[in-house]
């Protein structure tokens, strides 16, 4: 009985501790939206190929899947380089790389 009741109480907490981030992430993709059509950031599909584009990226598999930070304004996009994964950062609004990771 209490380790029902414990478990329900967990998966409660963890549920709704969940729904103020999904909420946020709504908002951030569209507040990113709304910057793309006045012009303040640029469109995803032109960063992805203009990253795509530049060595050493342009031999490396772009998995999908980017990631945006809206308080900094910075995309994440993950490549494939052989068997290593490469995450790189880029700024929003002027599409220049801010970091790698590795």
């Amino acid at each position: 009985m209490i380790r029902t009741l414990t478990l329900s109480l967990v998966s409660a907490l963890l549920l709704s501790a969940g729904v103020p981030a999904a909420a946020r992430g709504d908002r951030d993709q569209d507040n990113l939206r709304e910057a793309a059509a006045q012009g303040q950031v640029i469109p995803l599909n032109r960063l992805i190929a203009d990253i795509r584009s530049r060595p050493p990226y342009s031999d490396m598999t772009y998995l999908g899947g980017p990631q945006f930070d809206a308080r900094r304004m910075i995309y994440a996009l993950k490549f494939m380089d052989g068997s290593q994964v490469v995450v790189v950062y880029v700024d929003a609004r002027t599409g220049r790389i801010v970091g790698r990771k590795p």
